[in-house]
């Protein structure tokens, strides 16, 4: 008996999301290009290799609407998905982009941590690359921390495809099997400190004299802003790791960045000045840190 799992594809319009779909599914490529319209849902059954026996894997990949925006059409979506595919396009640096701008922090607000394979593609444009591949490799070990032992040799996280000749398509796939069968979902970079500063009131003997008790007084300071501190984990899960900042050992560096996106995210629903007052603010704890 097969074992079912949803697994959705994530990106920009015209990333290439539905031609990687028809590529791993039918073997075909049709470079006509049609949008599109809602979610389509396509099955693939495949066998994978876990604990000396094949595992009957069945895949209901769903190709999602490559527009910002369409918010509730998205999240319906979302709602039990094990696995995702973000696409980006190397002839387009702001596919790039969006992965953590938009698609990511969409996706975990309505699931928790899930397993990502990364994949930029269109591979064979070779004269019109907009970004290296290391760009997305590195986005993807931020994301998958923990997941590495799940995988066998010669799968991985990040993907370099090209939809038209084939390329790297089925691996892709057959990597993100292998690590939902793992049973295993990635560690979440924030869930400790959380803990510790907001259910276990910590917050009220943060330390701004180091890196690390800076980092605590920012995430207690987004945390105080909203009602809900779900929705404040999110936004600091999201930036935290869009600057990669190691919590472990944060630098001063990454945190400055740090800093910076959140007034990116707050600049949407807050006003300038109270946006530039908590930017000046987070900075001076992490300019008067030590080390």
């Amino acid at each position: 008996m097969a074992i079912k799992k949803k697994i959705i594809m994530l990106g920009d319009s015209a990333v290439g999301k539905t031609s990687l779909v028809r590529r791993y599914v039918f073997d075909q490529f049709d470079d006509s290009y049609i949008t599109t319209i809602g979610s389509k849902v396509t099955r693939k059954e495949i066998m994978i290799q876990k604990d000396d026996k094949e595992v009957d894997l069945n895949l209901m990949i769903w190709d999602v609407l490559g527009r910002e925006g369409y918010t509730a059409i998205h999240t319906r979506t979302f709602a039990g998905v094990h696995g995702a595919i973000l696409v980006a396009d190397l002839t387009r640096k702001e596919t790039l982009g969006s992965l953590e701008r938009y698609w990511i922090p969409l996706l975990f607000k309505i699931v928790e941590y899930v397993p990502l394979v990364f994949v930029c593609n269109k591979s064979d444009l070779k004269d019109q690359l907009a970004f290296e591949p290391d760009d997305l490799e590195g986005i993807a070990l931020r994301y998958n921390i923990g997941l590495e032992e799940a995988l066998p040799q010669h799968h991985s996280t990040s993907f370099t495809t090209s939809a038209k000749v084939g390329d790297n398509v089925e691996n892709a796939f057959q990597s993100l099997g292998h690590m939902i069968l793992s049973d295993q979902i990635p560690e979440d970079p924030i869930k400790d400190m959380y803990e510790s500063l907001v259910a276990m009131g910590v917050e009220k003997e943060t330390d701004k004299g180091t890196p690390i008790g800076a980092l605590d007084a920012i995430f207690v300071d987004v945390c105080e802003e909203f009602e809900d501190d779900r929705v404040a984990m999110s936004l600091v899960r999201q930036e935290i790791v869009r600057a990669g900042v190691d919590i472990r050992s944060p630098s001063k560096e990454g945190l400055m960045k740090f800093v910076e996106y959140l007034a990116e995210a707050e600049s949407e629903y807050k006003k300038a000045k109270e946006v530039d007052a908590n930017r000046d603010k987070r900075l001076q704890w992490v300019r008067g840190a030590e080390g």
